[in-house]
């Protein structure tokens, strides 16, 4: 009887399925009584298969795989130090960088120079280079050290950057230098724009908000990069209803100036700022005093700027005093030709001596804090018969010793490509303005 249940199990459950459709109501789930399926036969299929895929190839351990890896070099860093920043695990390298003169004065000359290595991933160093740039004189140096017939080989080069020409263009918003900053232009352009302008445009004062900068400017990459700036080409201000443009314009053996579209020169008796780039900190007039925390009248102009920096002579002069001076701390007076004198004060050092003439844009001292300083400045002052009045007013006045270069041939296809350039910078600073 067991047996005859067994075989008509399947159609068992399958009337008792039909039942509960029939009355609307489905349970599923595992019956306990149906045989383990561990019990239930297995049968075992051998086939041949042919592999169509290739045997894996293994991988050499010798095989070259470089890790390319940069750092900047820090004030205290020794050789030891930069290599283990760098990855490097090499003690025939480091021998050799610590016993070679060009790799010691290179890496351990000063800090923020960038240094690249190429290594193993064990270590093995294959090739390092280390970059520095000085931007006065527009000059890159690389040191190359490579792994050469079981040790290693320097040498030092001056690899030529490639120049190029860019735009920059941006809104102002509240100040010349803080838009500037803003749309990351270079300080140095920025330096050349305020004084390509200074004789038009007051930059404390006159820019409305809204001004809208066109620059076109000098860059020299190496490797991909932009590693400094050079000329300020070409500069355009639309400034309310009032346009001013200029452009770098150099004469055969003469010197370069800025000048105006029409060929007159932007060039006045006074540069607009004795420092080649600069915040003013504090401007003439009653403030209070950093030091002492009262009002008192500030006879000068403030400029902040990091120590070391250079000031310039603003005019063409003789100096009349370079010296200490009580609060002044180190301080240069320079007399002028129009029986007016300027006055540099706090300096660091001073490059000029009582008597000597100097040129407008020389050199005369670096930015210091000597005296009653709160930090790095520059105090500059404007002296008429002896009284010291605003600095900012005395730029303006054209210089007496520059002409027209408006029918120069070279001149006449110059300006042309610059229209064209500012033409193309002022769709940019539109752009950006929206």
């Amino acid at each position: 009887m067991l047996i005859h249940i067994r075989d008509h199990r399947r159609l068992v459950l399958a009337g008792l399925g039909a039942l509960l459709l029939g009355t609307g109501a489905v349970a599923f789930g595992v019956s306990t009584t149906l045989p383990d399926a561990a019990e239930w036969p297995v049968r075992q299929v051998v086939e041949p298969v042919e592999s169509s895929l290739a045997p894996a190839t293994k991988t050499s351990a010798s095989a070259d795989f470089l890790i390319h890896q940069s750092q900047l070099i820090r004030r205290d860093d020794s050789l030891q130090t930069l290599l283990q920043r760098l990855g490097v695990e090499d003690r025939d390298a480091r021998d050799f960088l610590a016993s070679d003169a060009a790799s010691r004065q290179v890496l351990l000359g000063g800090s923020g120079r960038l240094a690249t290595v190429t290594r193993t991933p064990e270590g093995q160093l294959r090739t390092l280079t280390a970059r520095w740039v000085d931007t006065n004189n527009q000059r890159v140096t690389r040191l190359m050290v490579q792994a050469e017939d079981g040790g290693y080989r320097s040498r030092l080069e001056q690899p030529e950057p490639r120049r190029l020409v860019q735009f920059g263009a941006f809104t102002l918003h509240s100040s010349f230098y803080a838009a500037a900053d803003k749309a990351s232009l270079p300080d140095a352009v920025a330096a050349q724009t305020v004084e390509a302008f200074s004789g038009d445009i007051d930059f404390q004062r006159d820019l409305k908000r809204g001004a809208r900068f066109s620059l076109v400017y000098e860059a020299f990459e190496l490797d991909g990069e932009v590693l400094f700036t050079g000329q300020l080409l070409g500069a355009e201000v639309q400034n309310g209803r009032a346009t001013h443009q200029a452009m770098w314009f150099q004469e055969t053996g003469k010197a370069g100036e800025f000048v105006s579209l029409d060929g007159e020169s932007q060039r006045r008796v006074f540069l607009a700022s004795p420092l080649a780039f600069s915040r003013v900190t504090s401007s003439y007039g009653p403030r209070i005093h950093p030091v002492f925390g009262v009002q008192k009248e500030h006879k000068g102009t403030d400029y902040g700027a990091p120590a070391g920096t250079p000031v310039r002579s603003v005019a063409d002069g003789v100096v009349s005093f370079a010296g200490r001076q009580g609060g002044y701390g180190n301080y240069v007076v320079i007399r002028h030709p129009d029986n007016a004198a300027t006055a540099y004060a706090h300096m660091e050092r001073i490059a000029v001596r009582a008597g000597q003439r100097v040129q407008q844009g020389q050199n005369i001292g670096t930015v210091g804090s000597t005296g009653t300083a709160t930090g790095p400045n520059l105090h500059f002052e404007h002296l008429v018969k002896g009284v010291r009045s605003n600095p900012t007013r005395i730029v303006g006045a054209p210089s007496s010793t520059t002409q027209s270069v408006a029918q120069l041939p070279s001149f006449l296809s110059e300006v042309k490509a610059m229209r064209e350039q500012l033409g193309m910078a002022s769709t940019v600073s539109l752009a950006s303005a929206q």
